[in-house]
């Protein structure tokens, strides 16, 4: 008996864990009425760019290329050299960003198909997060907006549609976000 009631303790109190991990109060950038992916024009970026979900082909072993896809980075406001395309590679970009940077990230769906934009790892407000329900259709745009508030590490960034993510991601949606911060500078 007693294991069953520590058991369901446990049950309970992981469901409460995770239903607070999607409401995290207020959200920065993007509303939960609506606007979700919706441009705010009292957001100041750090750092504003457009991603673009797009298709390409790569040279990846000897025979014949493989058709793949890939985020295209364009710098739109600030430090360009924050944002690194891997050259000959289909994966990336490395994004730079240093704890309390604002980024807007501008997601253009250039595919045949839904996708969005997970940040793994990162603590953002929730309709940033790239839930599924927010998956954008081709020739669509998701505007992500929100400060870093974590710790110096290497994060990554990758497709978070239903049903096609680790195909996507197979075929080479895939980048880092670097964070520094003062704590990694000491």
């Amino acid at each position: 008996m007693v294991g069953r009631t520590i058991g369901l303790i446990l049950f309970l109190a992981t469901l409460s864990i995770m239903a607070g991990c999607t409401n995290l109060g207020q959200p920065e950038g993007g509303q939960s009425d609506g606007t979700a992916g919706q441009l705010s024009p009292d957001f100041d970026p750090t750092l504003d760019l457009r991603l673009h979900a797009t298709g390409g082909i790569a040279q990846i072993l000897d025979g014949n290329p493989t058709d793949v896809l890939m985020y295209v980075p364009e710098v739109l406001s600030g430090d360009a050299t924050r944002v690194t395309s891997l050259p000959g590679s289909y994966l990336g970009p490395i994004i730079r960003a240093r704890k309390g940077d604002r980024l807007r990230i501008r997601l253009s769906n250039e595919l045949d198909e839904a996708t969005i934009i997970h940040w793994h790892g990162m603590r953002v407000p929730p309709v940033m997060d790239g839930h599924p329900r927010y998956a954008i259709p081709p020739g669509e745009e998701f505007v992500y907006e929100f400060e870093i508030r974590d710790r110096a590490a290497t994060y990554w960034f990758h497709p978070h549609p239903h049903g096609s993510t680790a195909s996507q991601v197979y075929r080479g949606l895939a980048g880092l976000l670097l964070v520094s911060a003062e704590e990694e500078d000491s």
